[in-house]
């Protein structure tokens, strides 16, 4: 029954135009991505479906057999989130400005602003208890779908007489930092690329006199700087607004290897070295966008999948789904060479949508490819070894938390510590992600502020998975078929 399974699973756009080719004689449907035929008519009095055309039959039909009636289970019992419901108050709907309550969501929604995928993106919220499930002996929290159906979930520890009654430490797979070291914006990478490490330099007592360039150029082995000034007092240049200045030789207006300035108060410079006619440019794209070298909760991770999941034969009911670490820039400051305003932190765009600029728009898209992590490079980046990862702070902010707000009343909240894969700044020499801390708040730390931060891994069903048992209580998981 398992080779018949894996079979169906495998082939069902095959099956489905056979299926409808059977149901539509005459037709010559072949159900493939895009070989449809929206001319075409047919008399549906016999076949079971609602639509008129071939394309809509295919989709109707689709629906009906894939992924999955648990799919389709949830999706029947889902409300939108941009209307008023049994716990959301206002007419337009959740505000994610606030936290989850009794008002503001609990239950399952339809994520308003991907209602119109072929299945659309159904999440939960709040302080709901039927969202559990048992899967490859361990215990779940249901997050949400995926675009295609797929099932995401959280662990959430070991089942106990087939409840999952889990909190606190034993709902995570052990503690770790985000990454063991800390001075480069790289470290912000679920993976990452060269690392350039950021310096210091004492500069409050400093009286000698340095050049400083616009740009540089590069030839024969050497920076120039451009539009140098030469300044010796530090006040001035810190408190005067000298901003556009970013390259120093650290004296004159030449050297082989060149500073680039991203941060300064009234005592330090901060700067990275650059070499080999690199510049800021090139940096950020080395950091942010290669992806050569595993982080330390990436390892943590895979060893715990590998053990528990590939050996133990469950692979082939998870998806390859995006797992998103977004370094995408929201605010660059210093570290953009042409800015006039006053150096400061680098923001990332995370940090941005949730609460910097105070929109609190949560987003479940992922704009830069380099940061769409996963094993094959159809639907990402490729580079990852098994499809599993962490959850975003967006995904912890559909589910009712907030940036800042304590909230213990929602699903997530385990009394702990614990990482998202989002990145929230580069302040002066350190890189700070996003986690959940104990009061079920989205925090900021630095990647090596908390040791002690809990591991929770996320994976995806496959579309296609079934359950065969429970109602989702933590006394009576989902079961898989």
């Amino acid at each position: 029954m398992k080779k018949i399974s894996k079979f169906i699973k495998n082939n069902y756009k095959f099956l489905i135009g056979v299926i409808v080719g059977l149901l539509l004689p005459g037709t010559g449907v072949y159900a493939a991505n895009t070989i449809y035929s929206k001319n075409v008519t047919y008399d549906n009095s016999n076949s079971g479906l609602s639509s008129v055309n071939v394309q809509d039959a295919l989709d109707e039909l689709y629906l009906k057999m894939y992924p999955s009636q648990f799919y389709k289970k949830l999706y029947e019992s889902a409300v939108r989130d941009d209307e008023s419901s049994t716990y959301v108050s206002s007419s337009s709907g959740i505000d994610f400005a606030s936290v989850s309550s009794d008002t503001n969501g609990k239950g399952l929604y339809i994520a308003s602003e991907y209602s119109d995928y072929k299945y659309p993106i159904l999440y939960y919220r709040g302080n709901v208890d039927n969202n559990n499930l048992i899967f490859a002996n361990f215990c779940w929290k249901i997050v949400r779908t995926t675009e295609t159906g797929g099932i995401k979930l959280i662990y959430n520890g070991t089942p106990s007489n087939g409840t999952c009654n889990n909190t606190g430490t034993s709902s995570q797979i052990g503690t770790s930092a985000f990454n063991t070291n800390y001075n480069s914006v790289a470290y912000i990478g679920y993976m990452y690329g060269t690392v350039y490490t950021s310096n210091s330099k004492y500069m409050y007592n400093d009286n000698n006199s340095y050049y400083y360039g616009y740009d540089v150029t590069y030839s024969n082995g050497k920076y120039t700087l451009v539009n140098a000034v030469s300044m010796s007092n530090w006040s001035n240049i810190y408190d005067n607004g000298f901003t556009n200045y970013h390259y120093t030789c650290m004296g004159g207006t030449t050297c082989t290897s060149v500073y680039y300035i991203y941060y300064t108060n009234a005592y330090h410079m901060y700067y990275i070295t650059l070499n080999n006619g690199k510049d800021i440019e090139d940096a950020k794209d080395d950091m942010l966008v290669n992806n050569n070298t595993s982080s330390t909760i990436k390892n943590k991770i895979d060893n715990w999948y590998y053990v528990n999941i590939v050996q133990k034969g469950y692979s082939e009911y998870i998806e390859d789904t995006v797992w998103c670490n977004d370094r995408s820039i929201g605010e660059v400051n210093g570290w953009n060479y042409d800015r006039s305003t006053t150096r400061k932190y680098l923001f990332f765009n995370p940090f941005g949508r949730s609460y910097h600029i105070g929109v609190y728009n949560p987003s479940l898209n992922c704009s830069n490819e380099a940061d769409k992590f996963t094993v094959d490079d159809s639907n990402g980046n490729g580079v990852l070894t098994y499809p599993v990862g962490l959850l975003t702070a967006d995904e912890l902010i559909f589910a009712g938390s907030r940036m800042y707000v304590d909230n213990t009343s929602y699903y997530l909240c385990n009394g702990q510590n614990w990482w998202t894969i989002s990145p929230a700044m580069y302040s002066d020499a350190w890189p700070h992600m996003f986690l959940i801390n104990d009061a079920g708040k989205v925090s900021d730390v630095a990647v090596t502020a908390i040791d002690s931060a809990g591991v929770r891994p996320a994976i995806s069903l496959a579309p296609g998975v079934e359950v065969s048992g429970g109602n989702g209580t933590k006394n009576n998981p989902y079961v898989l078929s």
